[in-house]
């Protein structure tokens, strides 16, 4: 209903919100341009060919642009609550999270889920790979799963903000940063690294470890090959452990007493 009131507002000024619309997908193009530029220069980065890296960017891009869709304003939650304006939320018949998840909702921000579907598409025709049944199964396995690890990681570092609501910025540097990190194939960071977006921040499963088994790359750094199919567990772990941070986050909020 939040989000339903959202679009009949901002339908309101329909050239408003086909211009921001597009404005918010050209700011997308930007990280694909990059990728562009370093192909421009390399024949493959780090062993992946373009439609290789296209495929780690698309479904990167859209697993964060689509969380960015659904809880983006969750990065900006310290500032309702340094004015005070939680207090009313808790007064409400509705979770907290989805007020604050659909608070200033904007829907010109499907606009940034509209590139990097594309770009998955094309780099699916493009990919020199035996389309067996276990890869096409696992594709929306993938998919869906890194938009819930995605989810689970802006819900778990928001919840700092009941308790450092002056670390918006930090909280969302980090979904961005993890943003980044996944559109590249994680050899270019060093062992180290990739170990640590595995096992401590579990990004690498957002797509890096299930798009090895999609791209038939042995994995470079000798992980079990089980590992390639855990991100649906991962998925549900990190939303569980984000839903227990938000909870304790909640527990811990003091009102500005206004």
């Amino acid at each position: 209903m939040l989000v339903g009131a959202a679009f009949r507002s901002t339908a309101q000024y329909r050239l408003s919100l086909v211009l921001y619309t597009l404005v918010e997908m050209a700011a997308t193009v930007l990280d694909l341009a990059a990728i562009g530029i370093v192909f421009a220069h390399l024949p493959d980065l780090d062993g992946f060919s373009l439609a290789e890296v296209a495929f780690l960017y698309g479904t990167s891009a859209l697993a964060f642009a689509a969380t960015e869709a659904a809880v983006g304003p969750l990065d900006r939650l310290g500032w309702p609550i340094k004015d005070g304006k939680l207090d009313p939320m808790l007064t409400r018949p509705v979770s907290v999270l989805v007020q604050a998840a659909t608070a200033d909702f904007s829907p010109q921000r499907l606009g940034r889920v509209v590139q990097p579907a594309a770009v998955l598409v094309i780099s699916l025709t493009a990919l020199d790979v035996p389309w067996t049944p276990a890869r096409v199964a696992v594709l929306p396995l993938m998919i869906t799963s890194g938009i819930v690890i995605s989810a689970s990681l802006s819900v778990g570092t928001a919840a700092v903000l009941f308790v450092a609501p002056d670390a918006s910025v930090a909280v969302g540097a980090v979904r961005q940063g993890a943003a980044l990190a996944t559109q590249y194939p994680l050899t270019v960071y060093g062992r180290r690294t990739a170990l640590l977006m595995t096992v401590v921040l579990p990004i690498a499963f957002v797509n890096w470890q299930p798009a090895l088994f999609v791209l038939d790359q042995p994995d470079p750094f000798g992980l079990p090959g089980v590992t390639r199919f855990l991100s649906p567990a991962v998925a549900m772990v990190t939303a569980a452990l984000a839903g227990a941070a938000w909870r304790l986050g909640l527990r811990h909020y003091r009102s500005t007493g206004s």
